[in-house]
């Protein structure tokens, strides 16, 4: 029997040719419709970077837990009949491979990969189990945070609610990651560290599947899903992410955890929490009041292009050249800017814009 990194290395080795294999398979299904056949292609490749990533963390001595890890990511998307198509197509597409580049461990690594598809459809079944069993919710909590959210008025309010969150919940640390629609991207907005976390953003790609999720997500380690980087930053260990939508809207992500410390999690938790998101979801559709309104048309259009290159992360040198301005124009409007929404720097500005409606 091989080991897993055996396996991983020969998929970050051909992966090129295995993708083109299973899309080949994929085209041969006669009954797979156009749009289910971009689905399959998307998942199967979403699959083959997941594994491939974990020889960039340290490889287990099995795929267990990191397989079910993957199905809590796609779950919207797994069904019994898609994995079972899939699995088929994988396995198909690998042997293929296999046989064409005459490898030495042609039966090995089969075994292998069919043993962890086996894996993979068990942990689906069992958190279909799982999400059939649960349905208990921690009403007290939910309860606290409804008083919390009937006494708002806007989403101006939403960092003070965070804060109140993350006591009634008992984590140490909540951070709201805001979802740009038009450029597909996810950006920091609030949350402790208040700098590094607006510093942190990119497209919503398999390489950050956390941030496409439409359901909690508990993960007992970062790695893979999570870059170096921000482990490093934020001494991140368990986490869980809560997707904050309102119907078909999506705003954004919350991100709960202990700073560094470990902490299990039960799905009552998760199931209350998914409640949460979907509240403040609520929250973020209300209109801005009148007053703010009025606040937002004072700003030209100049100034709403200037705040938006500033949330971005621009400095006053690229604005400039980005809006052919002079380096002490965009200055002046940056003064203005801070002026206009009583912000004490660049940091606080973003928080103001965003809480304001104007980003």
């Amino acid at each position: 029997m091989i080991k897993p990194v055996q396996f991983i290395l020969f998929c970050k080795i051909y992966r090129t040719q295995l993708m083109q294999n299973i899309n080949s398979y994929i085209q041969l299904e006669q009954e797979l419709t156009a749009k289910e056949r971009e689905e399959m292609i998307a998942f199967s490749d979403h699959f083959l970077q997941f594994i491939i990533k974990q020889h960039d963390s340290e490889v287990p001595d099995n795929l267990t837990n990191q397989l079910q890890l993957f199905i809590q990511v796609h779950w919207q998307q797994a069904t019994g009949p898609f994995l079972n198509k899939f699995r088929a197509i994988f396995e198909q597409s690998t042997l293929r491979l296999l046989f064409d580049q005459k490898h030495p461990q042609i039966e090995p690594l089969f075994m292998f990969l069919s043993n962890s598809m086996v894996s993979l459809m068990q942990q689906y079944y069992v958190s279909l189990d799982q999400s059939s069993e649960h349905t208990a919710l921690d009403v007290s909590s939910l309860e606290q945070m409804d008083e919390i959210l009937i006494r708002a008025s806007s989403a101006e309010e939403l960092p003070s609610i965070l804060e109140e969150l993350k006591a009634i919940f008992q984590f140490k640390r909540c951070i709201f990651y805001v979802y740009i629609p038009w450029k597909n991207e996810f950006k920091g907005m609030f949350g402790d560290q208040l700098e590094i976390v607006q510093n942190i953003k990119g497209k919503l790609t398999a390489d950050f599947p956390i941030f496409s999720l439409k359901q909690p997500l508990y993960l007992r380690e970062p790695h893979p899903y999570i870059e170096d980087e921000m482990i490093e930053k934020f001494n991140l260990s368990s986490m869980i992410f809560i997707p904050v939508a309102d119907e078909n809207q999506l705003y954004g992500w919350l991100e709960l955890d202990q700073k560094g410390e470990f902490f299990p999690y039960s799905q009552m938790q998760l199931d209350t929490l998914a409640l949460v998101g979907k509240r403040l979801g609520l929250l973020l559709s209300r209109k801005p009041t009148t007053s703010h309104l009025e606040k937002h048309s004072e700003l030209n259009d100049k100034e709403h292009s200037v705040i938006y290159l500033i949330a971005e992360g621009y400095s006053n040198k690229e604005i400039a050249s980005i809006l052919f301005l002079s380096e002490f124009t965009v200055r002046d409007y940056v003064q203005r800017l801070l002026s206009k929404l009583q912000a004490k720097n660049r940091t606080h500005l973003v928080s103001e814009a965003f809480k304001r409606g104007i980003l």
